[in-house]
């Protein structure tokens, strides 16, 4: 007898869409309930989906094991918004990330007084 499988959650049928985005340095990605979760090389980006008031709310929280501080942002999109078009709309903000955090990867912030190894 098959077993029945329970999906729930809004971030499950954006898995397929998010494995067709461009997103350079991606190491893993998961779509979990109302959560999804992006691992870069050194970057970790939780991205929590909400329906509230006929909006889709996608509030993401950044966190790096470098010199960027963690940081938080939300984006609002209708609620008929298609799986495909949030995909699109988070991968989008994924790669702005990618492009803010390049210099910092080059170069530490001012300010910041690395140790020599010992």
């Amino acid at each position: 007898m098959p077993r029945p499988f329970l999906v729930r959650g809004r971030a499950v049928p954006l898995a397929r869409y998010l494995a067709e985005e461009q997103i350079e340095g991606l190491v893993a990605c998961s779509c979990i309930g109302n959560e999804v979760t992006i691992d870069l090389g050194d970057t970790r980006i939780l991205v929590t989906l909400a329906d509230v008031g006929g909006v889709v709310g996608l509030t993401f929280h950044m966190v790096q094991d470098g010199p960027a501080k963690a940081r938080t942002w939300t984006r609002r999109l209708s609620s008929d918004t298609a799986p495909r078009e949030l995909a699109a709309s988070i991968a989008r903000d994924v790669r702005t990330l990618e492009r803010e955090l390049a210099p910092l990867r080059r170069r530490p912030p001012e300010g910041t007084a690395r140790r020599p190894a010992p």
